[in-house]
């Protein structure tokens, strides 16, 4: 065997499609618990790779440079593991060869990596044979079309919710122990009626998607060798920021409240992706915004800004068009911060409540729910920013509007005659 290095990549393929296939929360949290472990404490388990080798070790993303038996070793057996481990998610793999002067973290270029990464690109668009391929006879799973493998509760199972639900509770805290790190899983939410304290379908819920603003372009300036310790920094400040916002809710648990109304999904790098009880939403959005520059200036020395999109929807909506739908008003807020400019684009978010069963484009529900053509008025005023903007609205502005609605002499009706004289608009 020679002795030459390899920069090795492997990539997850639609973790949120995995996350989200379902409506069942035990089950996203079941999943989003074995994307967390798979490229960690599971592929540490495998492959045994010495801590110094890695660039970054991450939920979904691993770079390392290993030798050329380690490297074989990896690329025959990691993507087999890993459907195995979690069916359903499916690996992208790349390889570059490094020179001798090029065979460790501290003497890799920045050219080596970009080659990796291009190739991780290509090998994204190649389709992957699924490890279950059912004959037409055999019966399926009802809610995600997977070939049946086991039976709970009268109800047909296939691999990957068979795998999502067989951890016990307490095995899938974790990411809840950011925000309380002693919490006891009583307490946490493991189904939707405990997020919004009500058995009715009819419950509102919001899905709230944050990530950070220029991260792609601040790596690009990063060595490889720095890569690592800028990834964990930058994980701290997300966790740590992700905490504040929770604290920021004051939350006590109660008779009435016996579990936190409150469950993290995704918290990776600069991305976030809660599930929380409609009223609280906005305010948690907006505290971990503002705890977010805080942390980053702290943690890193440098502060940096992040756009976020909420979703309210009833707890029976599908929740990867919830998911769709927070990650497309993510987008927009960006948008509209970049506008305002590229290099640092302020901190923003935009929302939107799902009132109809219909799944349209971001952009044609707001048509259809936000504006009276015909007078050419438009209720959107969003995105919404964290700090003042020239002859923007901010987060401020919006919730003094909405304090002034509801605390009127009429108290609570005076929304109600807003709806009213809405409605009056698109009669006359």
């Amino acid at each position: 065997m020679s002795n030459k290095k390899y920069l090795y990549g492997a990539s997850v393929q639609g973790i949120q499609s995995f996350i989200f296939q379902t409506n069942k929360l035990k089950e996203i949290v079941g999943a989003s618990a074995l994307v967390d472990n798979l490229c960690k404490d599971f592929f540490d388990e495998e492959f045994n790779v010495d801590k110094e080798s890695f660039i970054t070790q991450t939920a979904g993303n691993i770079k390392c440079v290993v030798d050329e038996g380690k490297c074989k070793d990896m690329v025959s057996r990691f993507p087999m593991l890993a459907m195995q481990y979690a069916p359903g998610i499916t690996i992208s793999q790349a390889v570059v060869g490094l020179p001798p002067d090029e065979a460790t973290v501290k003497a890799l270029s920045k050219g080596k990596v970009n080659e990796l990464e291009k190739r991780l690109r290509i090998q994204r668009n190649r389709p992957v044979m699924p490890l279950d391929i059912g004959y037409m006879g055999l019966e399926r799973a009802r809610r995600t079309g997977g070939v049946g493998v086991d039976r709970k509760n009268n109800e047909v199972m296939d691999s990957g919710i068979r795998a999502k639900t067989e951890k016990r509770e307490e095995d899938m805290l974790e990411l809840f122990r950011k925000f309380i790190l002693d919490v006891k899983a009583s307490h946490v939410p493991f189904d939707l009626k405990h997020i919004t304290g009500k058995n009715s379908e009819n419950s509102w819920i919001a899905i709230v998607h944050a990530d950070g603003n220029s991260i792609g372009k601040l790596v690009q300036d990063i060595k490889p060798v720095d890569f690592k310790d800028f990834s964990k920094k930058l994980q701290e400040a997300t966790e740590e920021a992700a905490k504040e916002a929770f604290e920021a809710l004051n939350l006590k648990l109660s008779e009435k409240m016996r579990r936190y109304p409150i469950r993290p999904v995704i918290l990776g790098g600069d991305d976030l992706t809660v599930i929380i009880r409609a009223d609280l939403a906005l305010k948690f959005t907006e505290a971990y915004l503002k705890a977010f520059e805080k942390q980053t200036n702290e943690i890193l020395g440098q502060k940096l800004t992040a756009c976020a999109g909420i979703a309210y929807i009833k707890q029976n909506y599908p929740f990867h068009y919830g998911v769709d739908l927070a990650d497309a008003l993510t987008k927009e807020a960006k948008k509209a911060s970049k506008d305002i400019s590229k290099d640092t684009p302020p901190s923003s978010l935009s929302f939107y409540k799902v009132l109809s069963s219909f799944v349209e484009p971001l952009e044609e529900m707001k048509k259809r729910t936000l504006s009276i053509n015909a007078k050419e008025l438009y209720f959107d005023h969003g995105p919404f920013f964290i700090h003042a903007q020239d002859k923007k609205s901010t987060v401020g502005d919006l919730i003094c509007k909405m304090d002034k609605i509801k605390n009127n002499e009429d108290g609570l009706l005076g929304a109600g005659k807003l709806r009213h004289w809405l409605s009056l608009l698109e009669k006359d």
